[in-house]
């Protein structure tokens, strides 16, 4: 019998599963078949396939475009970034075939003591609900909205994004294929719907029909997410705070905390120990954000939290798809 339940089939649950494959099985709380997984499906190219690789499958089987390209547009202005493999996949497809070897219970609601009750280890991949340790006591939530759009002439061949003043929030535009594009947003303000829907009108896109999706996000670092773990279950992903804060992309980061958990040897204390000496960077990144948001700060601290912070980014590229390089700095400070 599988000694560890995993709560959630989302990129932190699938690939810890797909590493102790008859060891674990997965509670997954949609249907199998209408399974799906919300955002916009951007990931870094290069550690992922080396994160993918070492489950059996080849990443390379679920791309949908590989990005050259970031296009930034802030005030008027067109910011030119390199890629660094930034791509966009295949992700229900690869979330369920990272599961195929494993016990996967679909519409299945689990709570804590269902869990612990059962398995030597329950591991809380829910995300944003954190539905094994409840919420966490303090937590920065942000509310997104996504399209898939059909563009006759589409503005941009690569990735775009489009930063809100007061660091609210960002509109995405992501391709999925030639003429076919993921537009989103998120707002702490509430106005992510109203952006998108403006930015799809303006550039004369037609809605997908029963694309609309939305959820929240958390952009709380690991480093201020209580509790990490309480008896015998403990989070990761998005439920560990795994997300990174000026960009909102979870994906690798929860792939990368469930890896830190089995190469600890599901040895909770040492995961805690080493997830939040990995995750540090994303505090750092985090208290600038909300610096920013309360509008404190000055052109001096600002350039040196910015630089720490590209610094911090570039060790992280393969993670980030962003190819930035110090010289970027002044780049980015026009934009923040």
């Amino acid at each position: 019998m599988p000694s560890i339940g995993i709560a959630g089939l989302g990129p932190a649950g699938a690939y810890l599963g797909a590493l102790l494959q008859d060891k674990a099985e997965i509670f997954e709380a949609q249907k199998e078949e209408r399974f799906t997984s919300v955002c916009a499906w951007g990931t870094g190219y290069y550690r992922m396939k080396d994160l993918i690789k070492q489950t059996g499958l080849n990443f390379d089987d679920y791309i949908l475009h590989k990005g050259k390209k970031i296009f930034v547009g802030w005030k008027g202005k067109l910011i030119e970034f390199d890629a660094y493999g930034l791509s966009t996949f295949d992700k229900p497809r690869l979330l369920k075939d990272l599961a195929k070897n494993i016990k996967v219970h679909f519409s299945s609601r689990v709570d804590r003591g269902y869990l612990e009750s059962r398995y030597i280890l329950a591991v809380d991949a829910t995300g944003v609900n954190r539905t094994l340790l409840g919420r966490p006591n303090k937590d920065f939530l942000v509310p997104t909205i996504e399209y898939k759009v059909k563009f006759e002439n589409p503005p941009f061949d690569d990735f775009y994004i489009e930063p809100f003043s007061g660091y609210s929030g960002y509109l995405w535009y992501f391709p999925l294929s030639e003429k076919e594009y993921f537009v989103g947003a998120g707002d702490v303000y509430l106005n992510h719907e109203e952006r998108v829907l403006e930015f799809i009108k303006k550039h004369r896109g037609k809605i997908v029909e029963g694309s609309r999706v939305g959820k929240a996000i958390r952009l709380l670092p690991t480093e201020y997410m209580e509790p990490l773990y309480f008896m015998n279950a403990v989070a990761i992903g998005e439920a560990a705070g795994a997300v990174y804060p000026l960009l909102g992309e979870g994906i690798l980061p929860s792939m990368i905390s469930a890896k830190i958990l089995y190469d600890n040897d599901l040895n909770v204390r040492k995961y805690i120990v080493n997830l939040k000496n990995y995750f540090l960077p994303y505090k750092k990144a985090y208290d600038y954000l909300v610096k920013k948001m309360k509008g404190q700060g000055n052109a001096l601290s600002d350039a040196i939290s910015v630089f720490s912070i590209v610094r911090d980014a570039i060790k992280f590229k393969d993670v980030l798809g962003v190819d930035l390089k110090i010289s970027y700095i002044f780049k980015i400070l026009s934009i923040l």
